[in-house]
């Protein structure tokens, strides 16, 4: 399958058939997936908060690739730690604000994947190795594992990402950041007067203690 088409299905009707094993896609088909993520980028970012960053075309097709890889690897369950590896390969190049914003378009489907898996197989490598991309990706995986404090500093010096970063926690509840010290004011803040509407309980769960074990 190319991954233009997944990402047509994906993008247009949010449903995808993908068969097989991981395998190279080839140079037109990429270039081709590029334009379609830059599309989906200009759409995405009317709904940003303050000015979204730019699009990076390398970052949003490393992500895409990741995301169609993890589907494939989330079927084939067989498939060893070293495929794992270099399906699912880190992003190599500085991780600017205008990288996280543009990964995030695809890598903002793969906590639901994250759940599938762990419901698959809890302790296999392919579960390891999605925690691992949640730790180094906290924009995209708001109420999964708990961020690496450089990775979620990332985020949080960028205007757009912090306020996009704030609100995922607050839609989803996630009282462990929320509950952190260094995100609460900016939660509450974001809250502002809507607090019993928005997060009934949220002035309640934050005067617990802020070690992360509290809440689910």
């Amino acid at each position: 399958m190319l991954i233009t088409s997944f990402l047509q299905d994906l993008l247009t009707t949010g449903s995808i058939t993908l068969t097989g094993r991981p395998t190279p896609f080839v140079p037109d088909d990429l270039l081709a997936a590029t334009d379609l993520l830059q599309t989906y980028h200009a759409e995405d970012a009317q709904q940003m908060p303050h000015s979204a960053p730019a699009f990076d075309a390398p970052a949003a097709l490393w992500a895409a690739r990741l995301l169609y890889y993890t589907i494939q690897l989330t079927l084939v369950r067989e498939l060893d730690e070293a495929v794992i590896a270099q399906a699912l390969a880190d992003f190599t190049a500085d991780l600017t604000p205008e990288v996280l914003y543009s990964a995030d378009l695809m890598l903002r489907y793969l906590p639901d994947l994250l759940r599938l898996a762990k419901g698959l197989a809890p302790g296999d490598a392919l579960v390891a190795r999605l925690q691992a991309l949640a730790r180094q990706w906290p924009l995209s995986f708001v109420s999964s594992e708990m961020p690496d404090p450089e990775a979620e500093a990332r985020v949080l010096v960028h205007p757009a990402l912090r306020q996009e970063y704030v609100d995922r926690i607050i839609r989803a509840q996630d009282r462990r950041r929320a509950g952190q010290e260094h995100l609460r004011p900016l939660v509450q803040a974001a809250l502002g007067g809507h607090a019993a509407t928005l997060w009934p309980d949220f002035q309640a769960f934050t005067l617990l203690p802020t070690d992360g074990k509290h809440a689910d």
